[in-house]
């Protein structure tokens, strides 16, 4: 008698075909994933974690590293310093964050109209994405300058006698906020005109057939839509003004006049690299960072709790 083959079932062929498609996935998932991996422990996590263990060392680049405990730690509270490099980091981020966000916001409602040729005032508000900090500092360094940068030629026309922006200790801090406010616009219109597009026009409809006019509906309705966002450009940009003055300043006019514009991060960089205290630098990284936290981790709790509670 002849036995009769039979057909596998067709949920056991679907299982399988499933189990073959994840193993598949989980080969290709880590032939994509591991490059990275491995370029973000090398330029990331490893320097992460040996600037941690060097806050607790001594050393001047080329001597030997000794261990010193919390020694650079008490350091701090002696370092007279500190403080002022403290006050002028949260200067730029009073100066900063706010227009930034605000005028982000403002800027990215404007770029959402659906008109015709908006795409042109779109390439050119997301052109500084394209632009490093060194070609920055070299546009904005002829743009302040005080004889021939055409603020002052302006300021000249309505009667304004320009100040000297980059070398006044008044002026020079402010003018590096302006530049790093530049910089970080870009990103910041592009991920309100993500939150903006997602809104649903019946709501903006909505509010309109209930009287509120265009300036009600914009911070009544559309800002409160976005507040998600909100969130997340705060918190950018906390990041971005307490790490871009930096590299502007350092660009541009070497931390001064006479220290005006010497942030905590460019702090550290002289006590690493001009006074070879590569410890004592660290544990000016780790107390910027700690400060980071306290900033940025109550924001995210409220974004937690917002999006808990609906």
């Amino acid at each position: 008698m002849q036995s009769v083959a039979t057909a596998p079932k067709p949920e056991k062929v679907l299982v399988a075909g499933k189990k073959k498609l994840k193993r598949n996935d989980r080969f290709w998932v880590a032939v994509f994933v591991t490059p990275n991996m491995v370029m973000y422990s090398l330029f990331i996590l490893i320097p992460s974690a040996a600037g941690v263990i060097l806050s607790f060392c001594e050393w001047d680049i080329l001597g030997p590293i000794s261990w010193v405990g919390f020694e650079n730690y008490r350091r701090l509270l002696d370092d007279e310093l500190l403080l002022p490099a403290f006050g002028r980091t949260f200067k730029f981020l009073a100066l900063g964050v706010l227009p930034t966000v605000f005028g982000g916001f403002l800027v990215a409602v404007l770029l959402n109209w659906k008109v015709k040729g908006i795409g042109v005032f779109r390439a050119m508000f997301f052109l500084p994405l394209t632009i490093s900090s060194a070609v920055a500092g070299i546009a904005w360094s002829s743009i302040f300058n005080p004889e021939a940068g055409w603020i002052n030629r302006i300021l000249e026309i309505v009667g304004i006698t320009g100040p000297e922006w980059l070398s006044s200790f008044t002026w020079a801090l402010p003018s590096i906020t302006i530049i790093v406010i530049w910089l970080s616009l870009p990103l910041v219109i592009i991920l309100y005109l993500a939150g903006l597009q997602r809104i649903s026009p019946d709501i903006l409809e909505a509010a309109a057939l209930d009287g509120a006019n265009a300036w009600q509906r914009l911070w009544q309705v559309i800002f409160p839509c976005v507040s998600a966002t909100t969130t997340l450009v705060v918190a950018i940009e906390i990041l971005a003004f307490l790490s871009s003055p930096f590299e502007i300043s350092l660009l541009m006019v070497q931390g001064g006049p006479l220290d005006s514009t010497t942030s905590l991060a460019y702090y550290a960089y002289k006590v690493a690299f001009e006074q070879f205290e590569v410890g004592y630098s660290a544990a000016l990284v780790m107390l910027q960072f700690f400060v980071l936290l306290s900033i940025v981790l109550p924001i995210a709790l409220v974004r937690k709790y917002r999006k808990a509670k609906g």
